[in-house]
């Protein structure tokens, strides 16, 4: 770390409203990247890091400042590129100026790309190609319970490209299904799919309680857990860059109101009511 310092949002304990905290700008370790951010996209799981339901490989080291999703511009060079913190591991945070990340989980960009698009990739679009992929090549309709959210948003785009036939509200079976919800709503995608089809959930049970996450039927359910890979991070960019994968933001905040940015997407009482995604902006 450095002497010089910044203004990131976290939280000293696990409970509290995001706020904003003088922090160390962090000097790379060798094969690191540091990033000057440009925007930080929110995502449920940063919403329950700070909860203390999120689930670390260590110990959480406090100051605790969140965010999966990050684009910005090499501090070195200036090239715009794209992070995912893997914070599970790295416990590296991009809700800051600043972030310091493993060279391999840092992806560049072309000139052109926008940057607040960018940020919104990384987690949502893995984990929409991961749950893909574990569907298998025998299916050829898919339900996703919620195509207008950020994952299932992805997945509906990307599994069309694919050649499968999408569905969200039809009555009839289906050769699979990906919930991306939770609670009732998995149970009723579960329902949904034929004997000896495919189910898929990206919310395990401790996040969101009550998904049908044991076999019946012939269908064998999965938890995807998002695990990072550079191929498809690229891939990922790519498809931004063709125009043929464009998230939808709803608002940009500055990074000051942070604990805002978390109550819009928890939709919490009295929150502003926004439709796609919250993206917070350093430089604002």
């Amino acid at each position: 770390m450095s002497d010089v310092t910044m203004r990131a949002a976290g939280v000293e304990a696990f409970g509290e409203p995001l706020r904003e905290l003088s922090v160390p700008v962090p000097a790379p370790r060798p094969g690191e990247v540091l990033i000057r951010v440009g925007a930080a996209a929110v995502n449920p799981a940063d919403l329950g890091m700070v909860a203390g339901r999120y689930r670390w490989a260590d110990p959480v080291r406090f100051p605790l400042i969140p965010g999966y999703d990050v684009a910005g511009w090499r501090a070195d060079t200036g090239e715009p590129v794209v992070g995912f913190t893997l914070h599970k591991a790295t416990q590296r945070g991009g809700y800051a100026p600043f972030v310091s990340l493993p060279e391999d989980l840092v992806v560049p960009l072309p000139a052109t790309a926008d940057i607040t698009e960018a940020a919104a990739l990384p987690l949502a679009g893995l984990t929409a190609l991961q749950s893909l992929d574990a569907l298998g090549p025998d299916v050829r309709t898919l339900l996703v319970n919620g195509p207008r959210g950020a994952v299932g948003g992805f997945a509906a785009r990307l599994a069309a490209a694919r050649g499968l036939t999408v569905v969200s509200d039809d009555s009839s079976p289906v050769d699979a299904a990906l919930d991306v919800i939770g609670g009732a709503a998995a149970q009723a995608a579960f329902d949904r799919v034929r004997d000896g089809g495919r189910y898929v959930t990206v919310v395990p049970e401790f996040w969101v309680p009550g998904g049908p996450f044991t076999a019946a039927r012939g269908i064998d359910p999965q938890v995807i857990s998002v695990g990072y890979d550079r191929a498809s991070l690229l891939a990922l960019v790519r498809h931004h860059a063709e125009g043929t994968l464009r998230p939808r933001i709803g608002t940009v905040l500055p990074l000051s109101a942070a604990a805002e940015a978390h109550r819009i997407a928890a939709r919490a009482p009295g929150a502003a009511r926004i439709s796609g995604k919250v993206v917070l902006a350093p430089d604002l």
